[in-house]
């Protein structure tokens, strides 16, 4: 039978040497003699020509790794040759490509299919990569288990110790925060902390100072010092943590307790000494003392150090020398270098004294140095008390005449030694210790007079420091002369004061003073205590040289003077003259004159 319609067609895509898409279709069964020209011989060729092209499998893969163009060319050759085989019957390949190229679009095409035979190729790659794949997969199963162990090890190790684990000294090793929270609490009614060292014994007790841990932040504070992301190496190598614990307790009692402690420490203690600026008199100068830290205790330290020890547990304390008082100015202060260079600048300052144009003293680095005062706070002074002292000690004893022992030989001839009386030479201390720190504070030397409060008529220490003119009243001889110039220009007997009654008349060199006059009413002490004078007499000159007390004056009620009538006769300490020779002195005598009362 017959069947005349068109044979149902496949759309096969085939892609030509160009690259491009080319659309042929397949009948389902073909007749004729040109496209099959033995019944069964064309599928056997393409059977054999399939079989060719699979065997030129790995070539075809060889040449994929080529550009993708001749990777496009090659395929088309392929097809070409293909075609050839099968329907050439003593033809050439090539002109059976030739033949398949010239063939027009929609005429049968030989049984055979480039994409069934890629289809294959694809399948047999597929093969050769399925060992790789499961030793792939292996390797991820081994990674997977290894990832699961170790964050396995974190998750534990976030909310246990690892083994070799110590926090504050303690050993922790596989116990969870919460349970060594739980120790800490449970050891306070045992806790006592023992302190020691500076002379410091104290021991506080966990019940003396209502002590109480707050652990509610302990875990996550000492969890948090611990690298868990390590934990595969230090699980072996250990983890030392060092954290503070808040604590609540009565801190006034504490403060009492470290108070009493250090109070005791500090009882024999030496305070430490602030470096300071110090004469050294070997160098000449100013120094910088270095400061010394002492034995005393600083009681804030301590109790610092006890709260820091409290807040980790710790059971002993030992204090040094971080808990000792400090010096409060160290040699490396600047504003101490400062202190020394300004007082060495004062010792630089020499003073000069001089007397009637002779020197008399030297105010040396030496002698400045004890007056220079360096304050706690390094501030450079002069005291000028200590300047008035120096004056009025050891100027005074080596510059002052007043009172001292004077040793004169009289014209006459006889050597007489005085000492007493009220003139001579006195130094003006105040005067000269303010003219003194003015130079000095300005470091300026300086050659100056010495400012006095008496002078003398001649400097001449030791001997006689008046002049030519005075009067010489010798209580042994009861004789007095009045010199001028080396001459005797008055002189008398006369009767001092009663030395059987202490009356007698005092010794030393004076002056006649401005009390001087005539007609005067003297009146004696009251001794006997009759609320009366002892005695009251009237004399016609008055010539006085100890205050207004003591004088030279006329006795009329005398009428003998010198010899020993003054023992147990004198008078009151005045010197008594007959009326002539004292009316002859009163007009000689002038205020000023001086007056040598000696034995």
């Amino acid at each position: 039978m017959t069947d005349n319609r068109k044979p149902q067609r496949q759309r096969i895509d085939v892609i030509n040497a160009q690259g491009q898409r080319i659309t042929v279709r397949k009948p389902e069964a073909a007749t004729g003699a040109s496209a099959r020209p033995n019944g069964t011989a064309a599928p056997r060729q393409a059977a054999g020509a399939a079989r060719t092209a699979r065997q030129d499998a790995p070539s075809a893969r060889t040449a994929r790794q080529d550009a993708p163009a001749a990777r496009t060319a090659r395929r088309a050759s392929h097809f070409a040759n293909a075609t050839g085989a099968a329907a050439g019957q003593g033809g050439t390949a090539s002109s059976a490509a030739g033949r398949t190229a010239a063939a027009p679009m929609g005429r049968a095409v030989p049984a055979y299919d480039p994409h069934m035979d890629l289809e294959g190729m694809r399948g047999r790659e597929s093969a050769r990569k399925a060992p790789r794949r499961r030793h792939g997969k292996g390797a991820a199963i081994a990674v997977g288990v290894v990832c699961a162990i170790y964050l396995g090890g974190c998750a534990l190790w976030s909310n246990v110790y690892m083994p070799n684990t110590t926090v504050n000294g303690k050993d922790v090793s596989l116990k969870t925060p919460a349970a060594e929270a739980s120790d800490l609490n449970d050891a306070l009614d045992s806790y006592k902390l023992a302190v020691s060292g500076d002379n410091v014994s104290l021991s506080v007790k966990g019940s003396d100072i209502d002590l109480k841990y707050d652990t509610s932040s302990y875990a996550s504070d000492t969890m948090s010092k611990i690298n868990v992301w390590a934990w595969p190496v230090t699980i072996f190598t250990g983890n030392d943590v060092t954290t503070k614990v808040d604590m609540d307790y009565d801190k006034d009692k504490l403060a009492s307790l470290v108070s009493a402690a250090v109070k005791t420490a500090n009882a024999n203690a030496t305070q430490p000494t602030n470096a300071t600026a110090s004469y050294d008199e070997s160098a000449g100068k100013f120094v910088v003392s270095k400061e010394k830290v002492g034995t005393a205790v600083d009681e804030s330290a301590v109790l610092k150090a006890v709260k820091s020890a409290l807040s980790t547990g710790t059971t002993t304390l030992a204090l040094g020398s971080g808990q000792l008082q400090q010096p409060t100015v160290t040699s490396t202060s600047s504003k101490l270098k400062t202190a020394v260079e300004t007082a060495n600048k004062y010792l630089a300052a020499t003073q000069t004294l001089t007397a009637n144009s002779k020197t008399v003293a030297t105010v040396d680095a030496k002698t400045i140095a004890k007056w220079v005062k360096v304050g706690d706070d390094l501030s450079v002074t002069l005291d000028t008390d200590a300047i008035k002292t120096w004056a009025s000690g050891d100027l005074a004893k080596s510059l002052n005449t007043v009172g001292t022992t004077r040793t004169y030989t009289r014209a006459d001839g006889k050597q007489v030694s005085v000492s007493g009386g009220t003139y001579g030479w006195s130094v003006n201390t105040d005067s000269l210790a303010s003219t003194l720190a003015s130079n000095i504070e300005a470091a300026k030397s300086a050659t100056f007079d010495v400012p006095w409060s008496t002078k003398a008529d001649q400097w001449n220490p030791g001997g006689a420091d008046w002049g030519t003119r005075y009067i010489d009243v010798d209580l042994t001889e009861q004789h007095a002369r009045f010199y001028d110039n080396g001459s005797i220009i008055w002189e008398s007997d006369f009767v001092s004061g009663d030395p059987t009654e202490d009356h007698a008349t005092d010794t030393g060199v004076y002056t006649i003073n401005s009390n001087k006059g005539t007609n005067q009413t003297l009146k004696g002490l009251d001794e006997n205590h009759d609320g009366q004078p002892d005695y009251t007499s009237h004399v016609s000159y008055w010539m006085p040289f100890v205050g207004n007390l003591v004088a030279f004056h006329d006795a009329s009620w005398r009428s003998t003077f010198g010899g020993t009538i003054y023992q147990g006769n004198g008078s009151h300490g005045c010197i008594n003259l007959p009326t002539s020779a004292a009316q002859k002195l009163y007009d000689l005598t002038k205020v000023g004159d001086v007056v040598v009362v000696h034995s």
